[in-house]
């Protein structure tokens, strides 16, 4: 089986194998491993620094985050500081308006109870006046002479004042 031509052919396949293994692992490691080698570091160095300035962003992005979150606090405070002086002021001037319409309304209710008072001694006035024309037309019929009228409304008069003031007193009684 094993003869020494044999082993001699078998020894020069495997020194040529050997031989040609080397030459083409030379030429690949020469043409092909060292291309693709530099390839993958180049490729390697550039997903590091992709990665690197993907950080360097994602930080960036983070405290641009942080900036506006603040900015959204801060915002958010100051409105509601707004709010809250708006409502102030509206309670000051809601304050304000009630207070001058009841002054206002105090102001008509004094002029109206000044013109009732007015009026009321108007008509008194007036009434006296006529109660005291009839009188002294009724008593120039009754007594059939004219008495002076002068003395008449004198008459009147004195009788009106004694009816007021008996009117006036039982009043303030009742109201008591």
């Amino acid at each position: 089986m094993f003869t020494p031509e044999a082993m001699a052919s078998y020894a020069v396949a495997a020194i040529l194998t050997l031989i040609n293994l080397t030459v083409s692992y030379l030429v690949l490691k020469r043409f092909l491993f060292k291309p693709i080698l530099k390839l993958l570091r180049q490729r390697k160095e550039a997903v590091e620094q992709d990665l690197s300035q993907a950080e360097v962003r994602m930080r960036e992005a983070q405290d641009k985050l942080a900036n506006a979150e603040l900015r959204l606090d801060k915002s958010s405070q100051e409105a509601a500081d707004i709010i809250q002086t708006a409502r102030g002021q509206a309670e000051v001037q809601r304050e304000a308006i009630l207070s001058d319409a009841k002054r206002e309304a105090a102001g008509m209710m004094a002029r109206a109870d000044g013109e009732i008072d007015r009026m009321r001694v108007s008509m008194l006035n007036e009434i006296r006046d006529e109660v005291a024309d009839l009188s002294v037309a009724i008593a120039s019929k009754v007594i059939g002479k004219v008495m002076d009228e002068k003395h008449q409304r004198q008459l009147v008069d004195q009788f009106l004042d004694e009816e007021m003031a008996g009117r006036q007193s039982v009043q303030d009684g009742g109201e008591s």
